[in-house]
């Protein structure tokens, strides 16, 4: 082959395999530059890098939002819906990994110019005087060439020309996706938040429980903020534009652990408050209190959890309806300034009140009887359910429902003295007949959880199986408009037999064998919409409660019966339930004591003493 040839050849493969090359970038498109004309998968570029992917996104889509959160990766906590209803307004939330202020200002210059902008919501953190216009990688932690004004032809060379497999990667994890989020999309492109889905819904116990569960340390070595000014003169450049462009601008201090808060060097922390609020007044949420001190209020050190941004934004609004703990959040301007810095670094930790947690035991029956013949334990007789009662009554104790604990925790109503739950499982007849006029008798209340195809029945489904009869939920009416009763959900059809639905058959409310994901969502979502519209339809109560058949229960079974309002679960699991004021985490999988006809009184009151 001639020379002429070859070089033909060469430079026509390599023509082929460049334009390849750019042709699967740009339609994987793995860090959203291009706009993701076809796998149009945004959640998976913001992941990749968010500085570049949320202004790919936004590019097309900035006519749906008028307002945005610029921020560190804690601004991913403060709540979109929440601040549109405040502010009526349509958020759009900026966070990215780490803090930067100089890049949050070219952000702030880029959006106001370019968007239409009536608010801007901007977090301030420590962390952002700790790096400061630092770029850590040319692909996946640089910001647009359209923000940062670096040269274009440069910026979209470098992910024309990039590494193809990170278009292989997408390909792959797509294939692969499942309901739960992954380490591959932890973003909402529609919000620009993180998927807190399974963080969301994981359950939180006791503070060692917590720490164990999650394999959480936390701890921070000392920092100093050698970007002090740097940080402070972009901030004073995020109000100037925001003046300049008409824009409203609230700047939050968010809330930060006091292991990460008294990690930095504390003098130029004190440098640090006195200059921001030489430069803007802000809500600030530092120091010693309820939530700083508490790691369960977090998601690890660094990040507080999603209701916590509730109660910044419930402080800020002045929204009652949502527990906010005394002392939480400040205005701090110059004229407070003074005062401010006395409650940071003046309040003992000792002082922190501990009044925002409640032990609350369930006890859990199934059936009662009145013949004294019957020798079953999990049948307890009248005369025993009577004597435990009374030992609750003589012992000081009250009775609470799930709406009671939904109140204190997600409210912060109180809770009476020595609460405990007393919850009847299947929704026997014998509970109305015979359970429910010894509770009105000492002025208690129970809750029944029903199996929605038992309701009424006395044979088990088709099988012409005798059971153990069951009420049907109008018999329930007048109980529970007393107040004694109340009706939750144990499912519709999940609780179900191998005896008599046959093996193979769904285990609790768990995924089964062979079952893909899709139909595996779909079941689960239309059982406890059927449970909970068939008790909603007979009686004047809110079905937000499931108690889990035999137990079976697993993270995503949390997260589908999260999404459809499900605000409690209930589990066979022994223990007492610590919950938490502000933290719907801590209703998540409660646990129970199982209450059998041959417990003696002292063993029935050391449970409740546990």
């Amino acid at each position: 082959m001639s020379l002429k040839k070859y070089l033909t050849v060469f430079f026509t493969v390599f023509i082929v395999v460049i334009g390849a090359l750019v042709g699967f970038n740009v339609c994987t498109d793995p860090f959203g530059v291009f706009g993701d004309p076809v796998m149009k998968w945004y959640d998976y570029n913001m992941t990749m890098n968010p500085r570049v992917a949320k202004i790919g996104y936004l590019d097309r889509h900035y006519g749906e939002y008028d307002s945005y959160i610029l921020g560190s990766s804690k601004a991913s906590s403060i709540p979109v819906e929440d601040l549109n209803k405040y502010m009526d307004a349509s958020f759009y939330n900026m966070t990215w990994y780490g803090g930067d202020l100089k890049d949050e200002e070219l952000l702030a210059e880029y959006i106001t110019e370019h968007y239409n902008v009536k608010n801007l919501v901007l977090l301030v953190d420590p962390q952002d005087a700790v790096s400061y216009d630092y770029e850590q990688d040319k692909i996946k932690g640089n910001m647009h060439c359209k923000v940062d004004g670096s040269s274009k032809m440069k910026f979209y060379a470098r992910y024309l020309f990039a590494n193809p497999a990170y278009g292989i990667d997408k390909i792959r994890s797509k294939r692969e996706r499942g309901y739960l989020v992954t380490v591959k999309d932890v973003y909402v492109a529609e919000t620009g938040c993180y998927n807190k889905q399974k963080r969301d819904s994981t359950p939180i116990g006791e503070l060692e429980e917590y720490l164990k569960a999650e394999d959480n340390v936390f701890y921070q070595e000392y920092t100093e903020l050698p970007h002090l000014s740097e940080a402070i003169i972009s901030i004073g450049n995020i109000k100037k534009t925001c003046e300049e462009h008409g824009v409203k601008l609230i700047v939050i201090g968010p809330p930060i652990h006091q292991d990460e808060f008294y990690k930095y060097n504390q003098d130029q922390m004190q440098q640090f408050i006195r200059d921001l609020t030489a430069t803007v007044d802000y809500y600030d949420f530092w120091g010693y209190n309820q939530i700083n001190c508490d790691m369960r209020y977090y998601y690890d050190t660094n990040h507080f959890r999603n209701a916590v941004g509730k109660m910044v934004l419930a402080y800020i609004f002045n929204d009652d309806n949502i527990y906010v703990p005394e002392g939480f959040g400040h205005v701090t301007t110059a004229q407070t300034l003074e005062q401010r810095l006395q409650e940071i670094y003046g309040t003992d930790p000792a002082s922190v009140p501990k009044n925002y947690t409640a032990r609350v035991p369930i006890l859990l029956y199934h059936s009662f009887t009145h013949d004294p013949k019957v020798d079953v334990n999990t049948v307890v007789k009248a005369e025993k359910f009577d004597g435990q009662m009374q030992l609750l009554k003589d012992n000081g104790y009250h009775t609470v429902n799930y709406y009671d604990l939904i109140n204190y925790v997600y409210h912060g109503l109180p809770l009476p003295e020595k609460p405990v739950l007393i919850s009847f499982d299947d929704g026997y007849r014998d509970n109305l007949e015979i359970a429910a006029p010894i509770l009105k008798k000492y002025g208690f209340k129970a809750t029944i959880s029903v199996v929605g195809v038992s309701v009424g029945k006395e044979t088990y489904k088709d099988t012409g199986e005798i059971m153990t009869p069951h009420f049907e939920l109008k018999e329930a009416y007048p109980y529970v408009n007393a107040g004694t009763i109340d009706i939750q959900s144990h499912t519709y059809d999940m609780h179900q037999v191998e005896e008599l639905d046959g093996k193979g058959c769904r285990q609790g409310v768990l995924q089964m064998d062979g079952e893909s994901e899709k139909a595996y969502v779909s079941a689960l979502t239309e059982d406890f919409q059927s449970s909970k519209k068939a008790i909603e339809d007979e009686l004047p109560v809110s079905c937000e409660v499931v108690t889990y058949p035999y137990g079976f229960c697993d993270l995503k079974s949390d997260v589908i019966l999260r999404s459809q309002g499900v605000k409690v679960t209930v589990t066979l699991r022994r223990g007492v339930n610590e919950v938490v004021k502000g933290l719907p985490q801590s209703l998540i999988r409660l646990k129970r004591y199982n209450v059998s006809n041959d417990m003696s009184a002292e063993e029935f009151m050391a449970i409740l003493r546990m």
